[in-house]
C-alpha cells in the first residue's frame, strides 16, 4: 500500500495532487469552516469581545496560509521519506490540540484569564505564521527534508513553529484551566519535543556539517537551551 502510494506520489500529477492538493484540501476544510463563521460574527463592546474577534481573524489567516504553502511547496525531498514513528508523532502533534476545541469553556473562567488566554494565541499564531512565511517552499508536517532555512525567527531558535504553537498552547490552558487541558498540553509539547529530534535527525543526515554547525550556535527551542 505504501509502495503504490509512492509509486504514484512519484508521477507528476500524483505527485501534485498527494504532496500538494490532497494536504491543502484537508487544511482547506476547517479555514472554510472558521472563515464562514468569521463572517457573520460580530466584536462586541467588551476587551475581551475584541480581542476574541482578532483571534478569529488571525487563525482563518493562519490556516489560509498553510494551505497555500501546501499547494505551493517543493515536492522533491532532499532525504528520506519519513518512516511511521516520525509520521504519526508529527500527525498526532499537528492535531492533538483540536481535542481542546469540544471542552467547553469553564464558566468560572475569570475575565482575566480569558483575556490573557487571547493575547497568547493572537502573539503564538503570529510567530508562527512569520516562521511558516520564513520556511516558505520549504514547509512540510512531516520530519522530511526539503532544505535548510536558518533567517529569520530560525536565528533565534531551531523550531520557532512549535515555539509559536506552545505559547497559542498555553493560551487555551488559560481559557480552560481543568486538569484534563493541562494533561493534554503537557502531552503536546512532549510531542513537539519529540518531532525536533526526528526532524533533527533528518537535517542532519543530508546536511552533516551545515547543520551540526547551525545547531552548536542556536537553541533548539528556548534562547541559551541546546
Amino acid at each position: 500500500m505504501v509502495a503504490t502510494f509512492r509509486a504514484v506520489e512519484a508521477t507528476p500529477i500524483g505527485g501534485l495532487l498527494l504532496g500538494n492538493l490532497w494536504p491543502a484540501y484537508l487544511f482547506a476544510v476547517p479555514l472554510v469552516i472558521r472563515a464562514w463563521g468569521l463572517v457573520h460574527m460580530r466584536p462586541g463592546g467588551t476587551l475581551h469581545a475584541e480581542l476574541t474577534f482578532v483571534e478569529e481573524v488571525v487563525t482563518v489567516v493562519f490556516l489560509a496560509q498553510v494551505v497555500l504553502l501546501f499547494v505551493v511547496r517543493q515536492r522533491d525531498l532532499l532525504g528520506q521519506h519519513a518512516a511511521l514513528v516520525p509520521g504519526l508523532v508529527a500527525l498526532l502533534g499537528t492535531f492533538l490540540l483540536d481535542v481542546v476545541g469540544y471542552l467547553r469553556v469553564d464558566d468560572t473562567t475569570s475575565s482575566t484569564a480569558l483575556l490573557a488566554s487571547s493575547v497568547f494565541v493572537i502573539v503564538g499564531t503570529a510567530w508562527t505564521m512569520w516562521s511558516l512565511a520564513t520556511l516558505g517552499r520549504y514547509f512540510g508536517m512531516l520530519p522530511e527534508v526539503r532544505g535548510l532555512v536558518t533567517r529569520g525567527p530560525y536565528r533565534v531558535v531551531r523550531h520557532p513553529v512549535y515555539v509559536g504553537e506552545i505559547v497559542s498552547a498555553v493560551g487555551l490552558v488559560l481559557a480552560k484551566p481543568n486538569v484534563a487541558i493541562v494533561l493534554i498540553f503537557l502531552v503536546f509539547v512532549g510531542l513537539q519535543y519529540w518531532r525536533t529530534i526526528f526532524e533533527e535527525q533528518a537535517l542532519n543526515s543530508v546536511f552533516p556539517d551545515a547543520y551540526p554547525a547551525y545547531a552548536s550556535r542556536v537553541a533548539r527551542l528556548l534562547p541559551f537551551w541546546r
